[in-house]
């Protein structure tokens, strides 16, 4: 598979209005629907089954461009591996354009950045959520250096800590084609997870995305579609949450 080389200047800024035109989400609470809760829980189940051969411990996800609900997504796939009793552990790796403050609604303070620059320690910015089990690590500040912090030593020595104190560390990443930051970090994810939103990805953005990441031999274990419309036997409904997982993806090369 060959793909021309892109701009990544010129992909963030052909991007920027289109992501901002688009809301993250919500939440899986009590009052989710049955089909939306049963995505995340089949997601979760997969990703465990792909992870589970190297005894992974460590879930990212990424996207090819802003605004495709990636943060949404791992934040309520780490809901539901704590749900079934895990110790699980989200990071707000994305030190550019951070979402997960917004999305559980904290005040902004010390974080991942923080630890990284060695101005705070680790068990000052762990931050227990509302959920039994799940524990978060917010982005912090935004760095002048967001690729060194992420790709260096000290990062390396963090995730080797997490994983000694938690079940599951899921981590939330920039956009591939966007900045370098999520093929740094894909050296130390265990399971990399894909995630599009239908009638909004492109199919050369999304190609250009998987070559950079295979690339660099990031395990790259499938994708998520998002806001796909699927048809129940008496009803279409519109699935907000709808997750579609597929490994075979790269595979897939008819337009």
């Amino acid at each position: 598979m060959s793909i021309k080389q892109k701009s990544m200047s010129r992909t963030s800024k052909k991007h920027a209005r289109r992501a901002g035109r688009l809301s993250e989400g919500i939440l899986l609470s009590d009052s989710t629907p049955f089909h939306v809760r049963e995505a995340y829980k089949a997601l979760r189940t997969n990703v465990m089954f792909s992870i589970a051969g190297n005894e992974g411990k460590v879930i990212g996800v990424t996207s090819a461009v802003p605004g495709e609900g990636k943060s949404s997504t791992i934040i309520n796939l780490a809901i539901t591996f704590a749900e079934i009793g895990n110790k699980v552990i989200l990071l707000d790796c994305d030190l550019r354009r951070p979402n997960l403050q917004r999305i559980t609604d904290v005040e902004p303070g010390p974080g991942l950045a923080e630890v990284l620059a060695r101005f705070v320690e680790l068990d000052e910015v762990i931050q227990p959520s509302k959920y039994d089990k799940l524990d978060i690590i917010y982005s912090g500040d935004i760095p002048p250096n967001p690729a060194e912090l992420l790709g260096s030593k000290n990062m390396e020595a963090l995730i080797e800590e997490l994983k000694e104190r938690y079940d599951y560390v899921l981590i939330d990443t920039p956009p591939v084609n966007v900045v370098t930051d999520a093929v740094v970090l894909s050296r130390l994810i265990d399971g990399l997870i894909l995630v599009t939103r239908e009638n909004i990805s492109r199919r050369d953005e999304l190609l250009y995305a998987v070559n950079s990441l295979q690339f660099v031999n990031a395990r790259l274990i499938g994708t998520v579609l998002n806001d796909k419309m699927f048809q129940t036997k008496r009803s279409y409904r519109y699935g907000r949450y709808k997750s579609y997982y597929s490994r075979e993806y790269m595979d897939d090369r008819r337009d």
